[in-house]
């Protein structure tokens, strides 16, 4: 049983090259903010090359003395989709792998390693033919460019708590270019309010937790002013409730991004204050 690996000339060039560029549009709209976007270019790289590769396994053997053979074709590959690296054995042929396998009386396996073994040289030697090409320098190319331009915006986003919008796209083309300086400082504008606003939030619920806890402590100290008083026990139960409730709600698990701690700082010492 052996792997035959047959090159044989197509009739028709293959016309899906890679395309030869990457190309920026403005889209302008009434609704959402205008933005960048990008496309590949209609034109497209020529494949001269015009082969293909029929892989099958034979098998001889005799009969009445008569030398005679099994033949199972299992796939036909082109020689650009072993060059682009698309091909998979799997994929092209796993259903006639099982068939060859059933008549040949073995393994599936076996197959895969005899047929691999033959073909996997000639996938080296097409890949690196097609490496030296323009078409495949200018595919990496673009595939930098679309990675760094995902990279980019995915930054921007985090930075600017942008996710899920157009923001960067706002500014910036696919090739990273500033498109518009007028946009990007109205979202750095729009970060630092949200910031600030957020500031001074944290800032007046601070303040007035802590004149909460002033006051409260001063209406109290006949009542639970020291460690000796003589505390109401329905009154401590619902100083309690309270407890728990406001530490809830301001548990650093509750807040996550936000910092609580100067909240649960106040409820620890009015729990401690209170001998909770």
């Amino acid at each position: 049983m052996y792997c035959v690996i047959q090159e044989i000339e197509t009739r028709r060039l293959q016309k899906n090259g890679h395309p030869k560029r990457i190309e920026t549009y403005f889209t302008k709209s009434n609704i959402i903010p205008s933005y960048y976007g990008y496309c590949y270019s209609t034109e497209r790289f020529e494949r001269p090359i015009k082969k293909a590769y029929r892989i099958s396994i034979h098998e001889s053997y005799r009969e009445d003395g008569k030398i005679k053979k099994k033949q199972f074709v299992i796939c036909t590959v082109n020689y650009y989709d072993l060059a682009d690296d698309i091909f998979t054995l799997y994929d092209w042929g796993d259903k006639k792998m099982c068939i060859a396998a059933d008549a040949l009386h073995c393994s599936v396996e076996s197959l895969y390693n005899l047929i691999e073994k033959k073909l996997n040289p000639l996938i080296e030697r097409i890949q690196a033919e097609f490496a030296q090409t323009e078409e495949f320098t200018v595919h990496k190319e673009h595939e930098r460019i679309t990675t760094l331009y995902a990279f980019n915006k995915a930054e921007f986003n985090e930075r600017y708590g942008t996710v899920g919008s157009k923001a960067y796209d706002q500014c910036y083309d696919v090739f990273g270019v500033l498109q518009d300086p007028k946009r990007l400082k109205e979202i750095e504008e729009e970060y630092l309010d949200r910031i600030n606003y957020e500031q001074r939030s944290r800032e007046q619920s601070r303040s007035y937790y802590e004149n909460s806890y002033s006051n409260y402590n001063r209406n109290s100290s006949s009542s639970f002013g020291s460690a000796g008083d003589q505390r109401n026990e329905e009154s401590k139960a619902t100083l309690k409730q309270f407890y728990r409730t406001l530490s809830k709600v301001y548990h650093p698990d509750s807040n996550p991004g936000k910092d609580t701690s100067e909240e649960m700082k106040i409820l620890n010492l009015l729990k401690t204050e209170w001998g909770l």
